[in-house]
């Protein structure tokens, strides 16, 4: 695939992320309606993260990093005797390992109260914490299994169906949290039981698809298959990986259960914004250039690996520096505007709008990381991200104790920020040792040009708010009216500047995207 190629299916994967992002907004504004910055809110954003943690381990994490290369593979070889054997017991061993693992969560989930000491102090809260990791921990199973039938579909340069499931999975939880928000016990209770549903329908919906390219899923014991244990191999230091990633992610919550209560809850809804942009298009880069360097791996093709590689940078330049500006500058408009309703108060405002401040400033560094371990993946050596990111954990995590004294949450947030920087920064420094300059005159012009427009619109919106201040005030409606407004005025600034600048790769980027959406 070539940058053109790229372009246009990383296109065609965002404008189904961002309506799946918008869902994902509606989502997270039921749960601020519903449970606020409460108690209820930091047991389900503690409750969820496990089995999302858990995702990165066996889903769209180490698994799906090791599986498509080994499953490319196969697919040059021609042999479909051969590929639906390494598919079918693939998949049993999957399958049997997440099933034990959900059981031995659901049966340990009391242990909880043990790393959660502030939870427990409060009456109620652990308890509501334990049922609902029980309650939503299967969600792990259905969601790697649609890992895993992603990463097929990818390899066939399938995009769209995958990137559609998310929008399912809010759906769903929109759908039965409004259902059954005010008759359960706890909302909270309704939220998690739209995870699940969620999660089954996001598997389920992508089997039509794979059964077009004549690949499906059967009980299959034979483990020893060469593909199984080649995926397994390079899952090991993966897994690994994914571990430290966990531990890191986990002890970071703690130290958020610490502190002011809804501190947790208060990360995790400025966490949601920041993965709008990278959902919105960074995720749909990342996505979409493993199967192409994968590709042009296999065939010995460094050029054209580099070649694509620095295109991705050029994209991830071109949107996360605006972003990064914009967030910092309109923080607190944004966070009014999607969430404060209901039980979510102007201290919830306040709280989200600090730790997303903070938040911003990691936008490029992880932007970027996700790009370029894509490289890595590619050229199967999956135990240099692991190195980088136990380097990259240990500094978050003294970070995030020492930060969070002085700057509370906003301390949780500047950690992860400088560790996303950190990581991409070590990860580049050894693949320039192994394959060479990887920045090229390209590069730099872009990032340069998209810098200085995203000063430009930044100091632009900080005067066009600062004005519009007291209109704003008047109503939620008027409020909610400038903001948008603001947003434009921040694209059209931003757009502006970069014609002036002469930033072919803005123009190429637009041009792909009027072209998706005519068809």
């Amino acid at each position: 695939m070539d940058n053109r190629g790229i372009l246009r299916s990383a296109v065609g994967i965002s404008l189904v992320t961002i309506v799946s992002r918008l869902f994902g907004l509606l989502r997270e504004w039921l749960r601020g309606y519903l449970l606020g910055t409460s108690g209820s809110s930091d047991a389900f954003s503690i409750a969820f993260m496990m089995p999302n943690l858990l995702r990165r381990l066996v889903g769209e994490g180490a698994m799906t990093a090791a599986f498509v290369p080994v499953f490319s593979d196969y697919v040059e070889g021609g042999s479909k005797e051969k590929l639906d054997e390494f598919v079918h017991s693939f998949f049993t061993l999957v399958s049997a390992f997440l099933f034990i693992m959900v059981v031995i969560a659901v049966v340990a989930a009391p242990v909880l109260r043990y790393f959660l000491p502030a939870f427990a102090r409060i009456p109620g809260k652990i308890e509501l914490t334990v049922s609902l990791t029980r309650l939503m921990f299967p969600y792990i199973l259905f969601i790697s299994l649609a890992a895993l039938t992603q990463a097929i579909l990818n390899t066939y340069k399938v995009f769209v169906p995958s990137a559609t499931t998310p929008i399912l999975l809010n759906i769903s939880i929109i759908t039965i949290g409004l259902l059954l928000g005010r008759r359960v016990t706890d909302p909270a209770y309704a939220l998690g039981i739209g995870v699940i549903v969620g999660g089954i329908i996001q598997f389920v919906f992508q089997l039509p698809f794979m059964l077009k390219k004549n690949i499906s899923y059967r009980i299959c014991f034979r483990f020893r298959n060469p593909g199984v244990r080649k995926v397994f191999l390079l899952m090991i230091p993966g897994t690994i990986g994914a571990g430290v990633y966990q531990i890191n992610a986990f002890v970071s919550q703690l130290i958020a259960a610490r502190l002011e209560e809804g501190s947790v809850a208060a990360l995790r809804f400025s966490n949601v914004l920041v993965e709008v942009v990278l959902g919105g298009f960074i995720i749909s880069i990342s996505t979409v250039i493993l199967p192409a360097l994968s590709e042009k791996s296999s065939k010995g093709d460094r050029e054209g690996m580099l070649s694509n590689l620095r295109f991705a940078l050029r994209l991830v330049a071109l949107i996360t520096l605006p972003a990064t500006f914009g967030l910092i500058v309109l923080r607190e408009p944004i966070v009014r505007m999607l969430y404060e309703y209901g039980n979510f108060t102007d201290k919830s405002t306040a709280m989200v709008a600090y730790a997303l401040l903070f938040h911003a400033f990691g936008l490029a560094g992880t932007g970027a990381t996700r790009v370029v371990v894509q490289m890595f993946f590619a050229m199967k050596d999956t135990r240099t991200p692991v190195y980088v990111a136990g380097v990259c954990m240990a500094v978050n995590l003294v970070l995030c104790y020492y930060l969070s004294i002085p700057l509370a949450l906003g301390g949780i947030a500047l950690a992860g920020s400088i560790s996303a920087f950190l990581n991409f920064l070590l990860l580049f420094l050894i693949l320039k040792g192994r394959i060479g300059r990887v920045v090229d005159r390209d590069i730099l012009l872009c990032a340069l040009k998209s810098f200085l427009a995203s000063i430009v619109m930044a100091g632009a919106l900080h005067f066009l708010l600062e004005t519009a201040q007291q209109s704003m005030s008047r109503s939620k409606l008027a409020h909610a009216g400038y903001t948008l407004l603001l947003l434009l005025a921040g694209i059209f600034l931003f757009y502006g500047v970069n014609l002036l600048l002469k930033n072919t790769d803005l123009l190429r980027l637009t041009r792909a995207m009027l072209k998706k959406l005519r068809r």
